[in-house]
């Protein structure tokens, strides 16, 4: 990220880990101060990999592996202050999950939240765009399972999801597990990702219509759409094409359009930071690429298609141009 930017999130998401931590017996402070956690934290907003460390450090703490889809499957959506009673408003199923997606920057930064119909399928797709907050397993499933809890809340305690696909290599969820999602499990995905009937979103969620609904949501989605535009343009730049890479075009002219400018406005408002579009993409790219390198069994040339490179030998030339070393030598260097 750019100069002392750090993506964040709102400290009222700590609500309910640390109550699980205590409710557990665990020693929630030393688990904090592990997490580089302070008291003052704990008001406004806190780093996102702040929240991320607490949760893994509580699982590896409680011995519980399964610690963030426990916690997101009792998790108060009233942490999320504004939005989250909104969302408890939304008529229909589809309104809440909609809603959670066009503010959820509101919240948390730096992330993306998709929802994606195909015909009779609906893809709930969760990720953190920052590379370094790693290992995340125990957010990805924490959020996760707060979408599965609220999808509940509509369908009834007995749904299932189609499948759930999971950034990390494994978890203590899978389709016989006693906690989780009770489904087919897939690792090593690109994304998190929640799989299920589209027919779902039409149902409804709140006992009765509530009018002041759609106004209220037009404003929360306004409210952070601005809270993305006080970031700094670098930091702008570097989500979308995180976002984008191996999925949609990431040429400048695109990237511009998205963030409401011109081409030319752009390279003057990063020119102005000091930085390059280029170099953004340089980075972002070589940022997954070595993660990717690290996931057992993923060929380089897997790699190298992921990252829109049209020749392996483009990825290879790129990396080594970037970091000094071949993927195979930093594959090397690097596996455990």
């Amino acid at each position: 990220m750019p100069h002392t930017y750090q993506p964040r999130i709102s400290a009222s998401t700590l609500n309910d880990p640390l109550r699980a931590v205590e409710f557990m017996n665990g020693d929630a402070a030393s688990i904090s101060r592990n997490a580089g956690i302070s008291p003052q934290d704990l008001e406004g907003n806190i780093g996102l990999k702040k929240f991320v460390d607490f949760c893994e450090h509580a699982s590896d703490q409680l011995n519980l592996p399964d610690f963030g889809w426990r916690v997101g499957s009792v998790f108060n959506l009233q942490n999320l202050g504004t939005l989250g009673e909104c969302i408890m408003q939304a008529p229909t199923l589809g309104a809440a999950l909609a809603l959670f997606r066009n503010a959820f920057s509101m919240v948390q930064s730096d992330s993306e939240l998709r929802l994606t119909v195909e015909g009779d399928k609906a893809r709930l797709t969760y990720r953190i765009l920052d590379t370094s907050i790693w290992p995340r397993q125990q957010d990805a499933e924490l959020t996760l399972s707060v979408f599965h809890g609220l999808i509940r809340s509509a369908t009834g305690p007995d749904w299932r999801p189609d499948l759930l696909s999971l950034e990390h290599e494994s978890s203590a969820l899978h389709s016989h597990s006693a906690v989780g999602p009770r489904c087919p499990v897939q690792y090593g995905a690109p994304s998190n990702t929640l799989v299920f009937s589209s027919g779902l979103l039409d149902l409804p969620l709140a006992a009765s219509e509530n009018p002041a609904f759609k106004v209220a949501s037009q404003s929360i989605v306004r409210i952070a759409r601005q809270g993305e535009r006080e970031a700094p343009v670098a930091a702008r730049v570097r989500r979308e094409l995180m976002m984008r890479i191996g999925r949609e075009s990431i040429e400048q002219t695109v990237i511009a359009a998205a963030l409401g400018m011109s081409r030319r406005t752009l390279r003057r408002r990063l020119e102005d930071e000091g930085q390059k579009f280029s170099r953004l993409l340089a980075g972002c790219r070589m940022e997954i690429a070595k993660r990717l390198l690290l996931v057992p069994g993923m060929q380089i040339h897997d790699v190298s298609e992921r990252l829109g490179y049209s020749e392996v030998s483009a990825f290879e030339r790129a990396f080594r141009q970037q970091l000094g070393t071949t993927p195979s030598q930093f594959r090397k260097q690097n596996s455990a």
